[in-house]
């Protein structure tokens, strides 16, 4: 099973918003940060049932690295004191998540964000906390944390035994004498900023030694400690030594960044300084290009460890993108390696330039649609996902459910498989999501998708009736996309309501019962037409219901999708870590009792009882949720058709990884389309 090389765990009382919103900004910079696209760490945050309760203390165990992030403030140091229902109180739990932390060879990171939060606990009065709160402004107080943060994450993946605590990495200011002194003088200020700012004797300066004999003699010292910037300036691609420098680089695998100073012109750039983040030297803003440089060497380092983890044999890993001057070198091997790289996958015109040198370059995304390829199969699979009102009790935030989606939808279309879903074309849907994955440059490279004018459509897309799309919300989905229109059900018709027409133009509300028993008999014709078309379903998540924030059908969703395919016998995938209808299942299919499986529960829900009742006079098919609940607890996990074993299931129930949750999945559809190819039941 492969394992996360490392993952953050935030924790903070949940009534804070200001740590939340903290724990949310750090999450961004750890993996949607434009300026380092390619960087994706794991996180995690305090799971939160709405008690206000501690959890049990615990640490993540899917990676082999964690570090725990404490987010102190004072709605944390007041509850410390207080006693809980549990008998555990705040205090408690803050000091003995650093324990088990520590005992299992992890990190805690305790950060003070406001005065009074410290220490929480007579018992941590020992421990250091990172003093955010003396930082003015909330924005330059998330950035000081997130600084501190990719440091420690650093040292959590390049430790030194012999001072943990060293500074994360050499930093070489690679640049030429001759503009030291012109304007904007950006070496200068930078040296400023990194003697006020780091007080041990942590960067280094080549401007008082011989250039490019130091940044050699450090490589040689300590490679994985050395990363590069480049202050690249009028006269900077004329000096020999400043290209040297970055050859050097380059050649060792070492973090680079370029910092584009250029006042009037350069008559040559450099070509060897390319394939790297580029920033665009301001004024006042030295500490936001060392920023950039550190969150490149920790993309870098954790790619590196990631990379290590699905490498063969025979591969040479790179943890960026492959050039011409880090695989010519290769070039002499007898015996050519396969280079490994991260994703995104180059472009088609990079990679022709790339082959001739005779090297083979591959990322893992790219091995995963040859392992898996199922275009010849033309295979449906639906996904049924939308947002759980329990993430939290999971320890996760809509970000995650998101992420989950698109690199689960991403795997599973270079794998060839056809995506279905049926939901809205809002802004706030992931219909237009979707969309934008098909169009995504990567994805169809991998997929080897034809002309636009030829190719097929790779997501259909089911719109219920009632529900509104206009011409113009088709032609944003653009021609990959096949938008599937339902009738409106034949118990229908606008004898009961004006608005039931067949083709509604205007919106129709599920302000009564009898709308609402409109947009459920419509909702349910959807699904049962989407499930006769499938050959498989993934679930994620899935709105349980609650009165402020109520499904429209007979049942929420997502469950009635995947008690339709269940009972279809088709191949039903659930991915339980997200909580949601998907966890709700599994746990009926336990024996588990849930509320969200009893009739109490829904009848909280506007108009449910009117809407019993109309199901009934009308002669529609009710079901009980006591009945589905018995239902699924006789089929159990082993009664899934979905060709995988009760453990396969189990470890699909609880995996976060979208790498390992589509290597189940498609294992699971290769082993019923073998069955079926056989003769055999799926």
């Amino acid at each position: 099973m492969t394992r996360f090389p490392l993952l953050v765990q935030f924790e903070f009382h949940p009534a804070s918003t200001e740590a939340a919103a903290a724990a949310e900004y750090l999450h961004e910079v750890l993996n949607a940060d434009p300026a380092v696209p390619g960087l994706q760490i794991p996180t995690t945050f305090t799971p939160d049932d709405g008690s206000g309760e501690p959890p049990e203390p615990a640490v993540a165990t899917e990676a082999d690295r964690v570090l725990v992030v404490l987010l102190a403030d004072d709605h944390l140091a007041v509850a410390a004191r207080k006693p809980t229902k549990s008998g555990t109180t705040w205090g408690e739990y803050a000091t003995k998540l650093r324990s088990i932390t520590e005992a299992a060879g992890h990190r805690f990171m305790p950060v003070q964000l406001t005065e009074s939060a410290w220490p929480i606990d007579k018992r941590l009065d020992d421990t250091n906390f990172l003093r955010a709160w003396a930082i003015d402004g909330v924005e330059e107080r998330h950035r000081f944390i997130a600084r501190r943060l990719v440091h420690l994450l650093i040292r959590r993946l390049r430790p030194r035994p012999e001072n943990e605590d060293a500074p994360p990495v050499t930093i070489f200011l690679s640049h030429t004498k001759m503009d030291l002194e012109h304007e904007p003088r950006v070496v200068k200020t930078m040296l400023a900023h990194l003697t006020a700012t780091q007080h041990e004797k942590t960067w280094f300066d080549s401007g008082d030694i011989s250039t490019g004999s130091r940044f050699a003699h450090e490589i040689e010292k300590g490679v994985k400690d050395t990363a590069l910037l480049a202050i690249v300036t009028d006269s900077y691609s004329s000096r020999s030594w400043c290209r040297k420098e970055v050859l050097f680089a380059k050649h060792h695998q070492r973090p680079v960044v370029i910092v584009d100073a250029v006042q009037e012109r350069e008559t040559r750039r450099f070509p060897y300084s390319g394939n790297t983040p580029v920033i665009r030297w301001k004024a006042n803003d030295a500490q936001g290009v060392v920023d950039l440089l550190l969150r490149e060497v920790l993309r870098h380092t954790y790619a590196e460890e990631s990379l290590k983890q699905r490498k063969r044999e025979t591969d040479r890993v790179l943890p960026g993108g492959p050039e011409l001057v880090t695989i010519v070198h290769l070039m002499k091997d007898k015996d050519q390696p396969v280079v490994l790289y991260p994703d995104p996958l180059l472009g088609p015109e990079e990679l022709e330039v790339l082959e001739r040198t005779g090297v083979r370059v591959e990322t893992p995304l790219q091995r995963h649609a040859l392992a898996y390829d199922l275009r010849s199969r033309k295979l449906t699979v639906a996904l049924s996902v939308s947002g759980a009102e329990d993430l939290g009790r999971y320890g996760l935030r809509a970000a995650h459910l998101d992420s989950i989606l698109l690199d689960l939808s991403r795997y599973l279309l270079v794998a060839g498989i056809r995506l279905a879903y049926g939901g809205h074309l809002g802004p706030d849907g992931y219909t237009l999501r979707l969309a934008d994955l098909l169009r995504d440059p990567i994805v169809e490279q991998l997929r080897g998708t034809p002309s636009t004018e030829q190719a097929a459509p790779e997501l259909v897309t089911y719109l219920p009736w009632p529900m509104l799309a206009s011409v113009r919300d088709e032609a944003r989905l653009g021609p990959l996309v096949d938008m599937l229109r339902c009738d409106r059900p034949s118990d229908l018709d606008e004898a009961l309501d004006p608005l039931f027409v067949a083709v509604p133009h205007v919106e129709v509300p599920s302000d009564t019962a009898l709308r609402r028993f409109a947009w459920s008999r419509g909702l349910t014709a959807m699904r049962e037409r989407q499930t006769n078309d499938l050959r498989a379903r993934v679930v994620i998540g899935g709105r349980l219901g609650r009165p402020d924030n109520p499904y429209l059908g007979r049942m929420p969703g997502v469950l009635e999708e995947a008690l339709l395919s269940i009972r279809a016998q088709l191949p039903v995938y659930l991915v339980g870590a997200f909580g949601g209808c998907a966890r709700l299942v599994l746990d009926a299919l336990d024996g588990i009792e849930r509320a969200e499986l009893t009739s109490a529960y829904h009848q909280a829900l506007p108009h449910a009882i009117e809407l019993k009742k109309l199901y009934t006079d009308r002669n529609a098919k009710w079901e009980e949720f006591e009945n589905i609940a018995a239902e699924l607890k006789a089929c159990g996990v082993s009664g899934l058709k979905n060709g995988l074993s009760v453990e396969g299931n189990r470890e699909l129930a609880t995996s976060r990884s979208a790498e390992r949750i589509v290597e189940l999945v498609l294992h699971g559809l290769q082993q019923c389309s073998q069955l079926a190819a056989a003769g055999g039941a799926e």
